[in-house]
This record gives C-alpha cells, structure tokens and sequence, in this order.
C-alpha cells in the first residue's frame, strides 16, 4: 500500500470558468461590502447630519391610511429622521451596529471564495474550508443578533439625547430577528459535512 498523496480530480474547463466567475462574484461582494461600510463609518461619525432610518414609533396612528375602502387599521411602525449634532456615544454605536451587520456577509463571501477555489484545484475538503465555515457561521449569528442589540442601544441614545419621548417615540424598541441564528445552523451543518469529507479524503488518500 502506497502513501502517496492523491491529486484529487481536476475540474474541467466549464467548471473552473463557473467556479471562477463565482469565485470573483463572490470576492467582489466582499470587497464592496468593505468599502461600503468604511465610508457609511467615516459619514457616521463625521457628517453633521446623521440619518437614521427605521427608528420605532410609539404614536403611530395613520388616520388616512384607515380610512380608505376595505382598510379596518393602519399604522406607521418606524420612521426615518435625520440628526443634527448628535454625540458621539450613539454615533458609535450606528456604526458598530453597521460593521456587526456586515461581517456576516463578508465572512461568508470569503468561504465561498474559498471553497471554489478548493473545488478549482480537485481538492475541496481541508481544515482550512472547514473551519471558515465554521467562523462564517458564528460570524453570521453573533453578527446578527448583537447589531440589532447595539442598534436598539443607539436609537435608545438618540431618543434620549433629542427628547424624542414627548413626539412619539419610545424611550426603548427592540425587534428580534432570529434569522441569523438559522443561516448560522445551516452553516454549521455544512462544516460538519466538510469535515466527515476531509476524513475521507484523508482515508481515501492512504489508500492510494
């Protein structure tokens, strides 16, 4: 029995050109992710202004939404404001809630990147891939979930500092969204696949 490593198979040309052009989509995602989310940190705690969408509304009525045909209630549940010379505390922390909301998708978009061109070589089972996964998917949940806490923290900051109380907003708001928590389960079962594939690759190696 020889010990030899096996190469693995190669991918084919149509393989490789889709696994490239997923590759490079899958990088470019990131990137612009990145770059993005540099410069909405540098307009957040720099600009003057600050928009700050989504913002829960505790007066919330929609009196002329109601009374159209066939409309038994209406209401607004967020608006949208834009501040003028907030602190830096709440600034900070819309910029935290950003880049945690983000690093999900960036990490994820690295894996994929990854995997193919592991698939590119003929090798795709490593610890390497099985451990980004694994990172990507505690990334994509405590990213997930932590951004819309630190959010709900700054719109609790903002209300406060801009006495928001007294016009209709809630001294504190938090909506749960446990969708994070699925994708990073999902993304867990899937490393758990990578690394039964790397126990067989390894077997299958020693028996060549």
């Amino acid at each position: 029995m020889s010990n030899a490593a096996w190469p693995g198979r190669a991918a084919s040309l149509a393989e490789k050109t889709i696994l490239g052009v997923i590759a490079g989509g899958a990088g470019a995602i990131a990137l612009v992710d990145i770059v993005l989310l540099i410069s909405r940190t540098i307009t957040l705690l720099a600009a003057d202004d600050v928009v700050v969408p989504r913002m829960a509304l505790e007066q919330d009525a929609a009196e002329s939404i109601a009374a159209a045909p066939g409309v038994v209630d209406a209401a607004f549940d967020s608006v949208t404001i834009t501040a003028e010379g907030l602190s830096a505390s709440p600034r900070a922390l819309l910029a935290g809630a950003d880049a945690l909301g983000s690093i999900g998708v960036i990490g994820l978009c690295v894996v994929v990147a990854l995997i193919c061109v592991r698939l590119f070589i003929g090798r795709p089972f490593s610890a390497a891939v099985t451990w980004g996964i694994g990172t990507a998917a505690i990334l994509v949940m405590a990213g997930g979930l932590l951004s819309q806490a630190v959010r709900a923290g700054a719109h609790t900051e903002i209300t406060s500092e801009l006495g928001l109380t007294a016009v209709g907003l809630p001294s504190f708001e938090m909506t749960i969204d446990l969708a994070p928590i699925g994708w990073g389960l999902a993304l867990a079962v899937i490393a758990g696949a990578f690394e039964i594939g790397q126990r067989m690759q390894r077997e299958t190696e020693g028996l060549v």
